[in-house]
């Protein structure tokens, strides 16, 4: 962007002599440069509030101008080749809020009708990606073509390029373009509301100027959601921003929350996974990608963390079979009930359950440490929710040595969704207490069950000792029901009665010697 000239402004390089700024004419076209520098004053992003600048179309090949209609030639200006009319005798000029070099001829249509575009003879489509209500058009010769809508402003022209970019690939959103360059840089322009562009964004900045999304790393695929924004990194990794994310703590994101939640900041998802795929159903929020071990993770959905690891899935398309769902009327809770009787078969949390590979947080257990997975305790333990929940929370091992083992296991297992080993009574009853203090209320219920039918004469006076020390209301009113029941009272006195030495030791307690 070149500033505008104005009469009375200043240079603002530091060692001028001049001071002002001279106009230069191209044509008709008036810009600013020091006579002095030699330097025109240019801008790579928004100016300065009350700067006035002109943006000039990069001159490839020629092309109609949108005035006279006539072919436009080069025009070197600051080492750069531009587009420029003859016949106007001027610059071609892209307008702040849209570009008005339009490629298309005329047309009159019916919108809901099928509409052939006719491109102008000077173009040479190379492809075509799609939005929500708008399209983009790739050109031979490096020029992103927008033609539709976002959030109601029409456009029909070319998307600015101030970095001058050579494109790789694109990828469209519901109302915003990701670009990646031949370097492995991400660019992002369009509506940036819920944080899909990665920077942050305001109405002054328009949608359509290509803006660098800032990255730690080289990119190697890029893939928009609906208003969301997922990266395969040349490490590995995957970077997420944009809605459907929530930020639970300094190294722990939730995925699949409701669409009012998003992050703005890039943000490493999974981080100890990597990954060597990533795909998105157009028009969603719900992606998936292939890890090194061509597991496959899909997340996305809008009520809570669904993540779902898909072993039986091995390519990214059976992940996404029957998807998309880009009908405007379908509600999200149709999309999520599907989604879930879709994949609900595949999930195998247990194929992980002590799995180093992909652990992100150690236990320290009495018996020693133990390997889990934040998105399995996340997704599946109200707890462990509750900890993550903290932003202050970024602690890769937690001390869990006051448990016993044997017992915070078989915990993890009922996390990790394996069935429940057969316990002894102590190691059932700590189960159990656990359970209570985690408010897990199915286990809870589960292992209270087992423990009524694990009373007897053997085990009852352990099991009294431990609901006092505990407070077990509920298994010590269990106890004491079979304490004063009157089968083992008769149990009792027949065991009494066949010894006068046992008789008499009964007759001392009750008189109290």
């Amino acid at each position: 962007m070149f500033e505008a000239y104005e009469k009375g402004k200043r240079c603002k390089c530091v060692n001028c002599k001049a001071g002002y700024y001279s106009q230069e004419l191209i044509g008709k076209t008036s810009i600013s440069i020091c006579r002095s520098c030699l330097e025109y004053p240019t801008y790579t992003s928004p100016p300065p509030s009350g700067t006035i600048v002109k943006r000039f179309v990069e001159f490839t090949e020629s092309v109609h101008c949108p005035d006279c209609n006539g072919p436009t030639s080069s025009k070197e200006l600051d080492v750069n080749e531009f587009h420029f009319c003859d016949k106007c005798n001027k610059m071609l000029e892209v307008p702040g809020h849209a570009s008005t070099l339009i490629p298309f001829k005329d047309v009159c249509c019916d919108p809901l009708a099928p509409l052939k575009l006719e491109i102008n003879e000077c173009m040479k489509i190379c492809d075509i990606y799609c939005g929500l209500t708008f399209l983009v058009i790739e050109t031979s010769s490096n020029h992103l073509i927008l033609w539709g809508s976002i959030e109601q402003v029409e456009y029909q022209g070319f998307i600015f390029n101030p970095d001058n970019i050579r494109f790789k690939s694109v990828s469209c959103g519901g109302s915003h373009v990701a670009v990646m360059s031949t370097s492995g840089e991400l660019f992002t322009c369009g509506l940036g509301d819920k944080g899909q562009l990665g920077y942050q964004w305001s109405a002054d900045m328009g949608h359509m100027t290509l803006r660098k999304v800032p990255l730690n790393g080289s990119v190697e695929k890029v893939c928009c959601g609906c208003s969301s924004t997922a990266c395969l990194m040349s490490n590995g990794s995957i970077m997420c921003f944009g809605s459907n994310m929530q930020k639970l703590s300094s190294r722990l994101i939730s995925l699949g929350c409701s669409d009012s939640d998003f992050i703005e900041a890039p943000a490493n998802i999974m981080e100890s996974i990597r990954f060597v795929d990533i795909s998105c159903a157009p028009l969603t929020n719900v992606f998936c990608a292939k890890t090194v071990d061509s597991i496959v993770v899909l997340w996305g959905a809008d009520q809570g963390p669904h993540h779902k690891l898909l072993f039986a899935a091995s390519e990214l398309t059976c992940a996404l079979t029957d998807l998309p769902f880009t009908y405007k009327d379908t509600s999200q809770s149709m999309i999520q009930k599907q989604q879930l009787l879709l994949h609900s078969n595949f999930q195998d949390y247990g194929t992980l359950y002590g799995n180093k590979l992909y652990s992100d947080l150690t236990l320290t257990l009495a018996d020693g440490n133990f390997p889990v997975h934040c998105v399995v305790l996340l997704m599946n333990s109200n707890y462990f929710k509750e900890i993550f929940s903290d932003r202050k929370f970024a602690a890769e091992v937690l001390d869990l040595s006051v448990y016993n083992p044997k017992s915070y296991k078989s915990l993890l297992k009922y996390f990790y969704q394996l069935p429940l080993e057969d316990l002894n009574c102590e190691d059932l009853f700590d189960l159990y207490s656990i359970a209570m203090s985690y408010k897990e209320k199915n286990l809870v219920d589960a292992t209270f069950n087992k423990l009524k039918a694990m009373i007897n004469e053997d085990t009852v006076l352990e099991l009294v000792t431990k609901a006092k020390s505990t407070k077990a209301e509920e298994v010590l009113k269990e106890c004491e029901l079979f304490l004063s029941s009157p089968q083992l009272k008769n149990e009792l006195m027949s065991f009494v009665s066949e010894d006068i030495e046992k008789t008499m030791a009964l007759l001392r307690i009750k008189k109290g010697d």
